[in-house]
């Protein structure tokens, strides 16, 4: 299988998530990834109610920004600090960069299942493949 430019990407992407994985430790990717996931809904959310309080697009904007801030540092927050006890620093960095690797090959694998823009990855293509 020949690799394409977006492959070498998808690559650097595993490395780097892998290796950030492994300073934060799992308790800091575990509340990383939870609180990516808290503050998008949360912005959802406050976009949808904030239309029965105001027409202006910025000031709803404004309005989900700091929604989403302050739910991204207090799931964080929390999830970090109720992890991060449970386990000892070695094992700790070791399931951080377990955890990374995970989420970058589990990015690959969505867009694989997505099925868009396939002919720029032949990775993506052959993991479409057994996802489709």
């Amino acid at each position: 299988m020949q690799l394409l430019p977006a492959d070498y990407v998808l690559g650097g992407l595993m490395i780097v998530m892998a290796v950030t994985g492994l300073f934060r430790g799992f308790s800091g990717t575990l509340a990383f990834f939870l609180a990516t996931a808290a503050s998008a809904a949360s912005a959802g959310l406050c976009w949808t109610f904030s239309a029965a309080l105001s027409n202006v697009f910025w000031v709803r904007a404004a309005g989900a920004f700091v929604a989403t801030l302050l739910v991204f540092g207090i799931v964080r927050l929390v999830v970090k600090k109720l992890v991060g006890g449970l386990l000892a620093q070695p094992a700790d960095a070791l399931f951080g960069f377990a955890a990374g690797a995970l989420a970058a090959a589990l990015l690959v694998v969505a867009w694989g299942w997505s099925g868009i823009y396939l002919e720029y990855s032949n990775l993506a293509r052959e993991v479409a493949s057994y996802v489709r």
